[in-house]
């Protein structure tokens, strides 16, 4: 299986050291996205659903096969761990999501 590589996002632009850490507000560019499909599709999607894509849709964009320690917050995610030696420090706080973007 091939994966597929945008490389307009910032995890193909940008190096490891630049990738945003802290607050990372949702991408416009995904919420644009799926307020077209909720449009397309003349339904709004259920707030859990568009949760998980929100944090699965902004993990992909900025950090894309890297292992990641982050908390959910208001628009957006906290990244607080980016690479296995940072993120795994959180594996045991679950306060904290721990996963492969």
């Amino acid at each position: 299986m091939h994966e597929i590589i945008d490389p307009t996002t910032p995890r193909a632009q940008l190096p490891f050291e630049q990738l945003p850490r802290g607050f990372v507000p949702w991408p416009k560019r995904i919420l644009d996205a799926l307020e077209a499909e909720q449009a397309r599709k003349q339904m709004r999607f259920a707030d859990e659903y568009v949760k998980r894509h929100l944090e699965a849709a902004a993990l992909a964009y900025f950090y894309a096969g890297l292992d990641v320690a982050y908390r959910p917050a208001e628009g957006g995610i906290e990244m607080v761990g980016l690479g296995w030696p940072e993120a795994s420090q959180f594996l045991h706080d679950n306060s904290i999501k721990v996963a492969q973007a």
